[in-house]
């Protein structure tokens, strides 16, 4: 295989892909997010069976020095849309939407983020059209069908994301427990990778069950996973978890940063979620107008300021960790007492002791995994 969109490890995609498959599994393990079953091809295609339809979707992979995600990359020799362009035309008449899942960020200024959910599509259509060859009509149904999915992380950080994800829907089991459990699903979707290719079939003998003979239908099943399938697994979940999971899987998902990880499992809005969000960001331009100075003379008083934050964040959460909706009462909290005491936390005057970024520092610093905010 070569370079650029497919990777340069090809082992490293593969256990990439079974890690962006775990959370739909999971879905269809509890019978949540109306996924019934899902169905993994060797590499880049998913299927998700659905009470409602199917789900398609297209996952590409690539090292992060070839830069953020644009359309251009998406239209090239093996690109995402080429592939769910086949997909589109083979699963005529089905009920179906299309889905991409690309490994890291996508460009901010480029038509790209009109495949959001909700977005126009028009300025997409003649690029896409003019690329794959067909009229603007037929483009224009197409890209109403796709939808970019930006929740899945990046490779380094995935497998950690998926077993806090899991430590969330098996609360009770040991580390050793969860790792096991982790390493066993993981171990399901890669055996179902590897199960003999579907190639050419795919995806019509998925969808088309007058398309199957007993062949395909054998290389179908041998690819699908669901709750009967994996009831050992299943077994040793429960469903506390859910607000988090249908984050990762909804279709036209977005990032699920570890601070908006933190805050659903500890039952917050999605209004205070989105508030943090700006918050960290504010504060993060806060942290490279001081990293321009380059005072390190600062870096003891930085590490003075993000203990206080601590101190406070840490004690908040102590107070209101057996609270209904933790998160709530913890952001309430800090919102009080980072009004009150500001000029004690930010003694050195590094924030302007200014209480909305002490509160998008304490945001930065859970991001950064150094309190969270209730829950499991």
């Amino acid at each position: 295989m070569s370079d650029g969109d497919w990777g340069s490890d090809t082992y490293a995609r593969f256990r990439y892909q079974a890690e962006v498959t775990l959370p739909y599994c999971l879905s269809a393990l509890l019978l949540r997010n109306d996924i019934v079953a899902v169905l993994p091809e060797h590499l880049e295609d998913i299927a998700l069976e659905t009470t409602t339809g199917w789900r398609f979707l297209q996952v590409k992979s690539r090292n992060p020095e070839r830069g953020l995600w644009k359309v251009s990359d998406l239209l090239v020799k093996h690109g995402a849309l080429r592939s769910l362009y086949r997909t589109y035309l083979l699963t005529n008449g089905e009920e179906r939407s299309l889905e991409l899942v690309l490994e890291g960020a996508v460009s901010p200024k480029d038509p790209i983020v009109n495949l959001r959910p909700g977005k126009d599509r028009s300025a997409l259509v003649p690029t896409v059209a003019k690329h794959l060859g067909v009229s603007t009509e037929l483009a224009q149904d197409f890209l109403g069908k796709v939808t970019l999915n930006e929740s899945a992380t990046h490779r380094t950080e995935i497998n950690a994301t998926n077993a806090r994800l899991l430590h969330h829907h098996a609360p009770s089991l040991t580390q050793p427990e969860l790792e096991a459990l982790h390493n066993a699903l993981l171990d399901e979707i890669e055996s179902a990778m590897r199960s003999e290719r579907m190639g050419a079939l795919w995806p019509r003998c998925v969808v088309h069950p007058q398309r199957r003979s007993q062949v395909s239908d054998e290389r179908r099943l041998a690819k699908r996973l669901d709750s009967a399938r994996l009831a050992g697994i299943a077994a040793l979940l429960s469903a506390a978890g859910r607000p988090l999971l249908r984050r990762f899987v909804e279709r036209g998902s977005r990032p699920v940063s570890p601070l908006t990880q933190k805050l659903v499992v500890g039952g917050a809005t999605d209004e205070l979620i989105d508030q943090a969000r700006n918050l960290k960001i504010n504060a993060e331009h806060q942290r490279l107008a001081r990293a321009s100075r380059s005072l390190a003379s600062e870096e003891a008083l930085v590490m003075d300021l993000h203990e206080r934050i601590r101190t406070y964040a840490h004690t908040a959460a102590a107070i209101h960790r057996t609270t209904a909706q933790p998160a709530i009462a913890i952001w309430a909290y800090l919102l009080e007492a980072f009004g009150n005491h500001a000029a004690t936390i930010d003694r050195n005057n590094l924030l302007h002791r200014d209480p909305m970024l002490l509160m998008g520092e304490g945001c930065v610093l859970s991001d950064q995994c150094e309190f969270n905010w209730g829950g499991t």
